[in-house]
């Protein structure tokens, strides 16, 4: 990649291409290198479909430089296109969230937010939530991310956490919930908090050391038990997960990453995944989980990193 885009940069620096000529034929590995990025934006949709030289054709190629110039010209800008399609779905949601939001947090930043009333709400990266606190109610939507309340208890002042169609209602307790695009889950540190899951569903009671998990797409939901140092973990910079998808720990690592992750398997990314990861090293992590999962972690800058299967 970084060959790609020194000779667009420079298209007619000469000594610049006799450099890449002479790279290129050091060894295998390099012209299987200077292969796998054009393999690598082909799997992203990035560019047509067609056979990428074989090793004699790369020879040819280095020696023809106005063939080694289209390559480059097309694969640069086609990477370009697709890295800009892949920022501005990724991102486009983020921003809509921010403008909606009361407080927000962004990559890799943990925040702590007092309320009027001295509760406190802890924010996850890249989580942001809505205030509507009035006389007879407190009421805060959870528009994206992981929130950890400690709600402190307020005479006729009901304290509720919406999170799509899911409503928790406490008066005065500690517990965390969680949005992901699968997912919505509440967790219990201590007190009782009563969760409306919607859909007419009938409303569930949760007390210390208890888990609720809602599906998003099937409405189902599971109850479970939860040790108290793993409720909201992300507060120590830890991601403790069970049987989770692989594709809801891609989402979570996302907060913590300044670039962006592209998981390019959907049967992969419903793989289950279980274990401890340390949130301050997302890549390493990612590696992690990618390896046990028989997946490939491929770098293409540390902005852009993509995951498939082997």
């Amino acid at each position: 990649m970084d060959w790609l885009l020194r000779l667009e940069a420079a298209p007619d620096d000469v000594q610049l291409r006799a450099a890449f000529d002479a790279w290129l034929q050091q060894s295998d590995a390099h012209r299987d290198a200077f292969r796998v990025v054009g393999h690598t934006w082909e799997r992203l949709g990035a560019l047509p479909r067609q056979r990428l030289p074989e090793r004699k054709a790369v020879a040819v190629a280095t020696r023809q430089a106005s063939m080694v110039k289209r390559y480059v010209r097309t694969a640069v800008a086609a990477a370009a296109a697709a890295a800009m399609a892949c920022l501005m779905f990724a991102f486009f949601p983020t921003l809509q969230t921010r403008l909606l939001a009361d407080h927000a947090t962004g990559v890799a930043e943990l925040r702590q937010v007092v309320l009027e009333d001295g509760s406190i709400v802890h924010l996850d990266a890249g989580s942001a939530i809505d205030l509507k606190y009035g006389g007879a109610g407190r009421e805060i939507a959870l528009l994206a991310g992981q929130a950890f309340f400690e709600v402190v208890s307020a005479q006729g002042r009901p304290f509720r956490v919406r999170a799509g169609d899911v409503t928790v209602t406490v008066r005065g307790t500690a517990f965390s919930v969680g949005k992901s695009s699968e997912t919505i889950s509440v967790a219990v540190q201590s007190g009782t908090v009563e969760v409306s899951p919607g859909d007419g569903k009938p409303a569930a009671m949760l007390t210390r050391e208890q888990r609720l998990v809602v599906d998003r797409a099937s409405r189902s939901i599971t109850r479970s038990e939860v040790a108290q140092d793993e409720i909201a973990s992300w507060r120590r910079h830890r991601l403790v997960v069970h049987d989770a998808t692989f594709g809801e720990v891609v989402e979570e690592l996302q907060r913590h990453h300044a670039g962006l992750i592209v998981l390019s398997d959907r049967t992969l990314g419903r793989r289950l995944v279980t274990g401890v990861f340390d949130l301050t090293r997302p890549v390493e992590a990612l590696t992690v989980v990618a390896e046990t999962q028989n997946a490939r972690l491929t770098t293409i800058t540390p902005y852009l990193l993509v995951i498939s299967a082997r």
